[in-house]
């Protein structure tokens, strides 16, 4: 490793070199580690066990370490990929489902669309099926809402106003009326979708964060209209917000307050 100047404080500079190679590759292990940054296994393995209780490492199978969720807080979880998402934020779902009895979903905004990363479906007969893959307008589910609530309202127009699409004319269309429903969605901290996407079904979805309250992805529970009940709404939506919240606390993000 080449040192950074004169100054650089070696340790430092170790685990910054570290930090580096955990960005570039899926999986390290304590020797190449060791011979990457010029140091002994045994100061390799201690700086990986370092890293490990900051969560910016985890073990992985074989003696092997991986990034850990605290990269989330770099760039404002800018190193994020849908793969990462789903392997932290995804086995979420399965206590969701379990919990509330529901289709669980892990949902990520791209463009002005929503797209389901994972779904766990509900264990009954009269249930919601897996999304996952799919895309839908965000505007007309819940976890596009949550997301997008999430964003200023010049974000939000300058981002429809970048596609030229049917959903995008819609939202321009109806600009004024759509910020209100986002307006709403900030006010309550959960989404909602009445029968908006497809008929016969209801959503509700809360939004995971960084430190920073930028959202990542969003948690969304689905179920067919006449499960429903719109006295259990506020409920359900503050059930899905504890989740987002647990969740941000197993990244190692933490903010101050959450409606």
């Amino acid at each position: 490793m080449q040192k950074v100047s004169k100054y650089g404080i070696g340790s430092v500079e170790n685990a910054l070199e570290l930090l580096l190679m955990l960005s570039r590759n899926e999986t390290v292990g304590v020797s190449e580690v060791a011979e990457a940054v010029g140091i002994a296994p045994s100061s390799a393995h201690r700086l990986l066990k370092t890293l490990c209780s900051c969560n910016f490492a985890v073990q992985a199978p074989h003696r092997r370490y991986s990034r850990g969720p605290a990269f989330f807080w770099l760039g404002d979880g800018s190193i994020q990929t849908n793969n990462t998402l789903r392997k932290l934020l995804g086995p979420w779902l399965e206590e969701i489902t379990k919990d509330l009895g529901e289709t669980s979903h892990l949902v990520v905004l791209e463009g002005c669309s929503i797209r389901f990363l994972k779904s766990v479906e509900a264990n009954r007969d009269f249930k919601v099926n897996s999304r996952a893959g799919r895309l839908f307008p965000a505007h007309r589910t819940s976890s596009g809402k949550a997301l997008l609530s999430n964003l200023a309202n010049e974000e939000v127009r300058d981002l429809y106003s970048s596609y030229n699409s049917s959903s995008a004319k819609e939202v321009l269309g109806n600009f004024d009326q759509f910020l209100n429903e986002l307006e709403k969605t900030r006010q309550q901290g959960f989404g909602l979708n009445l029968e908006e996407s497809e008929a016969g079904l209801v959503s509700i979805s809360a939004c995971v964060k960084t430190w920073t309250g930028r959202q990542i992805a969003a948690f969304s529970i689905s179920m067919p209209t006449v499960r429903l009940k719109l006295s259990d709404t506020e409920k359900l939506g503050r059930r899905m917000m504890e989740y987002a919240s647990r969740a941000e606390a197993s990244l190692g993000i933490a903010r101050n307050s959450r409606k």
